[in-house]
């Protein structure tokens, strides 16, 4: 993976954008159960929704195939913003949080800036998609749907 990144991370900075990367599938689900939950509101389930979608999409940003690893890095960004903007802006009581929830938000927020250096261009996109889609916004991510970014 270091050898696709050009030399342009530490070995650190490597295990931390792993780690980073291993947060997809636990915020993945997170997200599931936001979608199903009826107690959700509605404007975190379609935002969770355009995110799960964004998943199964064959175009984004970087391609797995290509990238092995590597290529996960911009679902987990959009995935783990997403779960981060829906804890913050519209599930605030944090009583009724779970332990894994609760520990779960703080990994990503303490490693969200990792991304952020390796693929600066790529994660200011989904900041922008991500923005929009809370906004009610669709045309930007109707556009990674048709064009693959």
């Amino acid at each position: 993976m270091k050898g696709r990144l050009n030399g342009k991370v530490t070995d650190d900075q490597l295990g931390t954008l792993k780690e980073f990367i291993f947060l997809l599938p636990p915020a993945l689900k997170q997200l599931e159960s936001y979608w199903r939950d009826k107690s959700t509101p509605v404007e975190a389930k379609k935002l969770s929704g355009y995110i799960i979608s964004y998943i199964y999409n064959p175009h984004n940003f970087i391609p797995e195939d290509k990238f092995g690893l590597f290529g996960y890095l911009d679902d987990s960004y959009i995935v783990v913003s997403a779960f981060l903007h829906i804890e913050d802006l519209y599930l605030r009581d944090w009583h009724k949080k779970s332990r894994a929830e609760l520990e779960l938000a703080n990994r990503a927020r303490a490693l969200m800036n990792a991304p952020r250096f390796v693929i600066p261009e790529i994660t200011e996109k989904i900041d922008k998609i991500v923005d929009s889609l809370m906004k009610g916004e669709i045309s930007g991510f109707e556009e990674v749907f048709n064009n693959g970014n």
